[in-house]
């Protein structure tokens, strides 16, 4: 089956629920179901707003079973709506393509869909190929930090659950920068950066936490280092970024009450800097929605995220 609501024992987990201006730009209105996974995709810019999937960590195996292969979605048509191969990821100068820092990164994570009965798997990892879960990640960001992030969470749980509910998408501005690898491509616009809400059950009681990565802060011949403490944001954060909110989510979201500033976790970088003082400017772009949140919540959620995290616990207690 696709996205699982109800993956969770208990609990209710609904897919996030896009506004007006995100279902202006997705393509057929609504959700698109595979077997495993479920993602809103975004037509005019060529990659999904947000792909979800369901993980159970207690039956995954030891290795993948299948290789790469990348291939179009077949529920998305025309097939130029995907960005693919020929728009803008890194090949070989032999293919006709100079070399380019952007990696092909899953969005809904091939080893995460691979769980279960051998021939399900199977299934789910070929469908996680597909380029409508696939975006342009900077090199140091694709190899280093983004998955990390659902192992660091999982191992966190482990011996209490290992189910999860896990989102993904990237965060688009509207001045990405444009990208063409060739004269005769047709330029992409490179998402700004990448956010993640993974959902768990602890001892009985649910927990989200969000977390966001720049592609400016890592591309860099020195990125930044890389720390899911450092990287965990307000769910409303990523609310204001992207026109989709998790509204079952927020209570179980401990950092989104919490008023404390300590000094020693105001860590923060340039990118996360700009992108705050533009949301607070309230300066208007297509791809980031401010309209539906009060001063209150801006001021809040836009905090730097390690604002209240003190230490590990934090993350998911």
């Amino acid at each position: 089956m696709p996205y699982d609501a109800n993956f969770i024992a208990g609990h209710t987990i609904p897919l996030p629920t896009p506004n007006s201006r995100v279902l202006q730009s997705t393509f057929g209105g609504q959700y698109i179901h595979h077997s495993r996974h479920s993602l809103l995709f975004n037509q005019d810019r060529g990659f999904a707003f947000v792909s979800g999937n369901n993980v159970d960590g207690a039956n995954m195996p030891s290795s993948q079973y299948t290789s790469r292969s990348f291939k179009r979605d077949p529920q998305i048509q025309p097939f130029v709506l995907q960005v693919d191969r020929d728009r803008g990821y890194r090949e070989s100068a032999t293919q006709g393509f100079g070399p380019n820092p952007w990696d092909q990164g899953h969005l809904a994570r091939r080893k995460s869909m691979s769980w279960g009965a051998e021939a399900d798997a199977r299934i789910a990892e070929r469908e996680s190929d597909m380029w409508s879960n696939i975006v342009p990640q900077h090199e140091n960001l694709h190899d280093d930090a983004w998955g990390n992030i659902e192992d660091w969470m999982l191992e966190r749980v482990q011996g209490q659950s290992e189910r999860a509910c896990v989102f993904t998408g990237p965060v688009f501005t509207a001045d990405d920068p444009e990208h063409t690898n060739g004269p005769n491509e047709i330029s992409i616009n490179i998402p700004a950066g990448f956010w993640k809400v993974i959902s768990v059950e602890l001892s009985g009681v649910m927990r989200s936490a969000g977390f966001l990565v720049w592609q400016r802060d890592y591309d860099s011949d020195q990125p930044l280092p890389f720390s899911p403490v450092l990287e965990q944001v307000r769910l409303t954060t990523i609310e204001m970024l992207t026109g989709l909110t998790f509204p079952a989510l927020r209570a179980f979201d401990p950092l989104l009450f919490h008023t404390t500033q300590p000094a020693s976790a105001m860590t923060t970088s340039h990118a996360r800097a700009i992108v705050r003082e533009r949301l607070l400017s309230g300066s208007d772009g297509a791809e980031v929605v401010l309209d539906e949140f009060g001063d209150d919540v801006i001021s809040r959620a836009t905090g730097p995220g390690t604002a209240s995290i003190t230490n590990v616990r934090d993350i998911v207690l």
